[in-house]
């Protein structure tokens, strides 16, 4: 097992041989008044534990609508998304939420701060969600404040911040409660490019070492780079290995 902040993968609901992510024969549908939108048509895939995958492809493809498909924020018309041998499908809208507050971290485009609490209760806002806002989980909020170079900040409110330190603050706050798995929505996409590089570097240091399951959003080449996995979403399918270019 990979040293650092985590604890094993296996802690999640299923077991140590599942995948992080399996889509099975996934398939989402949106009705637009008198037509059907098809999303998504029988999709299977799979992300290993320990993976960073990347997706990619053109604006309106359904990059965002996975991640939420993944997240259990949003269900498929048909087929299955597990998390670690969890059938998201199969929990009440209650134990979705509870099992996404438990094993799913998010980084977003634009940060998604909560702009009235410091940067300390950002990060402590998931554990406490978790109801592990204890001795130890506060620990664990000071040394990743302490590893994104927030540590003199805690009690800054996030408007004081630069936007590349605004970004370090919500991947800190993503992996605060330990989550296996962590979903990021174009996470360099609202920074200039030196910044980007930093943040970019940052995260992928932090989520190898603590051997997290990455699936990530991006029209960035950056980011494409530091992927053990790449799918082109395109015409309803993940398509790998791909050859396309971000558009």
């Amino acid at each position: 097992m990979r040293r650092g902040l985590n604890r094993p993968f296996a802690k999640m609901t299923g077991s140590m041989t599942s995948p992080a992510v399996e889509l099975r024969r996934l398939t989402k549908l949106y009705r637009e008044g008198e037509t059907e939108r098809v999303v998504f048509r029988d999709v299977t895939a799979t992300v290993k534990a320990g993976e960073i995958a990347v997706l990619i492809g053109r604006s309106g493809s359904g990059k965002s609508t996975l991640l939420n498909l993944i997240s259990g924020i949003d269900l498929p018309t048909s087929g299955s998304v597990l998390v670690a041998g969890t059938d998201l499908g199969a929990l009440s809208e209650r134990d979705r939420t509870l099992f996404r507050r438990e094993h799913i971290g998010f980084v977003f485009q634009f940060f998604n701060l909560i702009p009235m609490l410091t940067v300390e209760e950002n990060v402590l806002l998931p554990l406490e969600l978790c109801g592990r806002a204890d001795a130890a989980g506060r620990r664990r909020a000071g040394d990743l404040l302490a590893h994104v170079g927030l540590a003199d900040r805690l009690a800054s409110y996030p408007d004081l911040l630069s936007g590349g330190e605004q970004q370090r603050l919500a991947i800190a706050r993503a992996l605060a409660h330990d989550p296996p798995l962590v979903l990021a929505d174009e996470p360099t996409g609202n920074l200039d490019a030196d910044t980007a590089a930093q943040v970019l570097s940052l995260f992928d240091g932090l989520v190898r070492e603590q051997g997290k399951t990455v699936v990530m959003v991006t029209h960035s080449r950056e980011v494409v780079g530091v992927a053990d996995r790449v799918f082109t979403v395109q015409h309803g399918q993940l398509v790998e290995p791909s050859s396309a270019a971000p558009s």
